[in-house]
Order: structure tokens, then C-alpha cells, then sequence
């Protein structure tokens, strides 16, 4: 490849770069503006996670130990659940907007919250309207 050849690909791998920034620095925008809307009409946003977990103790458990890092069987292991249980916390969770599968490792499925959880803080409330931790125990 000669130099004038070698200055036209850098040429394109920059354009594209500089076009990759601008689809971040748009997403990121869209992110932005997402998070200030649903700020804003958040007191609405918490009825619904209300009437989403209820009392139900252990859809807030599964839903704070579903942390990018636990599938099932890990979250089974840390809150001493039955795995039929949990699958079937993870599902309605899932169904209901607020979890998603994000990794399959050696035929396992791990689960993350969606962003929407930092944006009007969710686990924080569950946290506190539960008595639990981060990771979804119960604080004694």
C-alpha cells in the first residue's frame, strides 16, 4: 500500500470514527432527555412500581440481586430460593419493563435491571420500602 493509498483508508477510518461520536453523542442526548421526562412524572412512574412489586418480598429480592453479573442459579444460591420461583420473579420482571436478559455464558442467562432503574431509582426504593440491601437480603 503506497502513502497515498494508506491516506485515504485513515481518511475513512476517521470519518467513521467522527461518525460513531456523533451516533453516541445523539444516543447519549436521547438518554438525557428520557431521563428528565421520566423524572419529571415520577411520583406516576412509582405507582407503578408499586402496583408492580406489591408486598411481594421476594419479586424486590430477585429484581436488587439481578445485577448484570447473577443468573439464576446465582441468584437462587445468594436468597436461598427455590429456582421455579426465581425464573418465574425474573419473567414477570422482565414482562413487566423492568429487567432484561443481557449475557448468555455456557448456557446461562444473566440478568440486568434496565436503565430506567437509575433514572427514578428504583432499587433505592426498594431498598428502603423492603428493609433489604443492595444485593437484595434482608437487613436484620
Amino acid at each position: 500500500m503506497d502513502a497515498d493509498d494508506q491516506y485515504q483508508k485513515e481518511d475513512r477510518d476517521q470519518q467513521i470514527l467522527r461518525r460513531l461520536a456523533n451516533i453516541e453523542h445523539k444516543i447519549d442526548s436521547i438518554e438525557q432527555t428520557t431521563a428528565f421526562t421520566l423524572r419529571a412524572d415520577a411520583k406516576r412512574h412509582f405507582d407503578s412500581v408499586k402496583s408492580i412489586f406489591g408486598k411481594s418480598l421476594r419479586k424486590a429480592q430477585v429484581y436488587l440481586a439481578a445485577n448484570g453479573a447473577r443468573s439464576v442459579q446465582d441468584i437462587t444460591k445468594l436468597l436461598s430460593m427455590n429456582q421455579p420461583n426465581v425464573s418465574r420473579a425474573l419473567a414477570y420482571l422482565q414482562k413487566e419493563g423492568l429487567l432484561e436478559p443481557t449475557e448468555y455464558i455456557g448456557g446461562l442467562t444473566y440478568w440486568s435491571k434496565k436503565p430506567i432503574d437509575q433514572t427514578i431509582r428504583i432499587s433505592i426504593f426498594l431498598q428502603k420500602e423492603f428493609n433489604l440491601n443492595k444485593d437484595g437480603l434482608i437487613i436484620k
